[in-house]
């Protein structure tokens, strides 16, 4: 492996990070992904795909699609029910392309785990707030909108240090490079 390929690692890994740290910021902030970085991760694994020093092959690409399809109609199934956000299931079907089927139960596994200690964490917060709250007799304050009660999880504050976390097994990633 040479230099050049090293940068590309280097490149991916740092758009890659970039990308989910931005689309966890929006989601705490104003309850969307915006399409662009959905859209930009999925770019981003073509091209580092495409310039990857050893080939994928047709499965390897078959594998990616697969995963993200897999992920792509589950989440159309929760959004249909209103369990999860738009946003959301786009993010988890980009970096499901990402894992490809070989890494799909981990990245799902890691979702699930964040996501649960999310909205535990939530719950305590937005209890709090709201106890200390009526203990001072405050009614207008300005508090962020994730804590308040009644309001949805940001389900990108769990999708994206997930998918960070995996990132580092991913070859399409160098992952070993970072070991």
């Amino acid at each position: 492996m040479d230099q050049s390929d090293l940068m590309i690692f280097y490149i991916a890994s740092g758009l890659y990070t970039l990308l989910l740290c931005i689309a966890a910021a929006f989601d705490s902030w104003k309850f969307i992904i915006p399409n662009a970085i959905t859209v930009a991760l999925i770019a981003l694994f073509v091209v580092t795909a495409l310039l990857l020093p050893y080939d994928m092959g047709w499965r390897g690409w078959l594998s990616h699609l697969g995963a993200a399809g897999a992920v792509l109609a589950g989440g159309a199934v929760l959004f249909a029910f209103n369990k999860m956000g738009g946003g959301d299931v786009k993010l988890m079907t980009a970096v499901a392309f990402w894992a490809g089927f070989e890494y799909l139960a981990d990245l799902l596994l890691y979702i699930a785990l964040a996501g649960g200690a999310l909205a535990i964490l939530l719950i305590v917060l937005r209890r709090l707030l709201f106890a200390l709250m009526t203990a001072a007799s405050l009614t207008k304050v300005m508090v962020p909108r994730m804590l308040l009660s009644g309001e949805p999880v940001p389900y990108g504050l769990a999708i994206a240090p997930s998918a960070i976390f995996l990132g580092t097994k991913l070859p399409q990633l160098g992952a070993e490079f970072w070991l």
